[in-house]
């Protein structure tokens, strides 16, 4: 059940249901809400969950294993042979392994090089790779990209965040537009109405034509139209603000008795040194760097994939005697072995790491161009808000000016030196200049909303 609540209220941790009296929200109090309670809000946290589950996930990598097998085999009355081996492995950053465990071999057909004491034998030693491997292998690399990553999902947070402010902050400007031509076209059918009521007298003691309560008559029904379609569009206006009105993520909440803050500063003067620095750190820039950043791992990685597999192995062996693994231990009782394998054409490994090398060339690509858009996107929308600001400045004249030609006819009218046709005329052109004005402000409101978005300003 969505709750009916005074949204400024609701900011100040009181809820007042279906309160009679007018409450002002002002904009920072709305986009306060929003990012909040809203959905997304939560959604976005998700994003750096997901990528801090991610590292702890890469780190899995280097963890310490178990491990333990047995073989077996009985034919008739014989035990042919059985093998028991358990231990611990312990990876290491480089590549460099530790292993201990235990082992005994026992039965009536064992091969001779698996023979060893009735009580078994203790071993602990170290794996190395001394070609592919040693600088960097998968577990590394997909470690090193996990950290990456995580700052990549903050960035996401934020992106999402800074998309939901802006949306949220464009259905406030036309909500605000909505309003203010609601509370022009009020004053407009006020003024009709009174002129309507005002002819009909005038007429009946024959100081006026009766035609005039026809024009004025027509004129109250023009301004009751306009009326009753501001105010359509200012509930369709309070719909799209309910999308991101939420309590805690979960509950959507309706707006009543509240308006839009009407009195706030639209323009506001930008520093050019501040937006070039913004420039420079620029998220989605960072971003693209991260993902130039985890390529890169992977053409070290395909690099390394070209040296040999060559590798080292070294255990240290000791008979338990009397339970203690080191009684009877000798430098001289080890085993060791080394492997190594090369492909001859090496066409896989080649061939991995052009392709690592032309989706690097074409992330750095993508990234050139970006920040190109980028800032052609924040100067052109910074061109237009200083020039949506000077329109603002010059319609606001203009409302002026006419209201002053208003002002004086209605004088004139009221001596009955003008028409209806006349006083008619100027409020249609002071009307219809208010309405600029506001579109003009809201412009100038919309071109600062979308300056913050591209730049980053949360």
């Amino acid at each position: 059940m969505k709750c009916f609540i005074v949204i400024t209220l609701l900011l100040c941790s009181r809820l007042v249901f279906g309160s009679d009296t007018l409450v002002t929200v002002t904009y920072d109090e709305f986009i306060e809400q929003v990012i909040k309670n809203h959905p997304v809000a939560f959604q976005a946290s998700i994003k750096q969950k997901i990528g801090e589950s991610n590292l702890t996930e890469s780190k899995g990598a280097f963890d310490p294993k178990f491990f333990g097998n047995i073989n077996q085999k009985y034919f008739g009355d014989k035990q042919y042979y059985s093998h028991l081996n358990s231990g611990i492995k312990i990876p290491t950053w480089f590549g460099l392994s530790a292993e201990a465990g235990y082992s005994v071999n026992e039965g009536v057909f064992l091969n001779p090089e698996s023979r060893m004491p009735d009580a078994g034998l203790w071993y602990a030693g170290l794996r190395l790779e001394l070609g592919n491997g040693l600088i960097i292998d998968q577990r590394r690399a997909e470690f090193e990209k996990a950290k990456l990553f995580l700052n990549s999902s903050e960035i996401e947070r934020l992106g999402i965040l800074n998309q939901l402010k802006r949306d949220a902050s464009i259905a406030y400007w036309e909500w605000l537009k909505s309003y203010q031509e609601l509370v022009v076209y009020q004053e407009a059918y006020e003024n009709a109405l009174a002129r309507f009521e005002a002819l009909k007298s005038t007429v009946l003691f024959g100081d006026r034509p009766a035609i005039d309560t026809v024009e004025a008559s027509i004129a109250l029904q023009s301004r009751s139209l306009s009326l009753l379609r501001s105010q359509t569009k200012l509930e369709n206006a309070e719909l799209n603000i309910e999308l991101y009105l939420w309590d805690r993520g979960f509950v959507p909440l309706e707006i009543e008795n509240v308006t839009p803050e009407l009195n706030s500063s639209a323009a506001e003067y930008i520093s050019l040194s501040k937006m070039d620095t913004l420039m420079k750190n620029h998220p989605y820039l960072q971003m693209n760097d991260l993902k130039s950043e985890m390529l890169k791992i992977d053409v070290q990685l395909k690099k390394e994939q070209l040296k040999p597999n060559l590798t080292l192995k070294y255990n240290a062996l000791s008979e338990p005697i009397n339970s203690n693994p080191i009684a009877e231990y000798a430098l001289s009782n080890y085993t060791w072995g080394a492997t190594f394998s090369y492909p001859m054409l090496t066409r896989k490994e080649r061939g991995g790491l052009k392709q690592a090398k032309l989706k690097l060339n074409d992330q750095e690509l993508k990234n050139t161009m970006f920040s190109a858009e980028l800032k052609y996107k924040v100067k052109s929308t910074l061109n237009n808000y200083t020039f949506s600001i000077e329109q603002a400045e010059i319609n606001g004249k203009i409302v002026r000016s006419n209201q002053k030609l208003y002002n004086a006819e209605q004088t004139l009218f009221n001596l009955g030196e003008s028409s209806v046709f006349m006083i008619n005329s100027r409020e249609n052109t002071w009307l219809k200049t208010q309405i600029n004005a506001i579109k003009s402000d809201i412009e100038v409101r919309k071109m600062k909303t979308e300056i913050d978005y591209l730049l980053f300003i949360l």
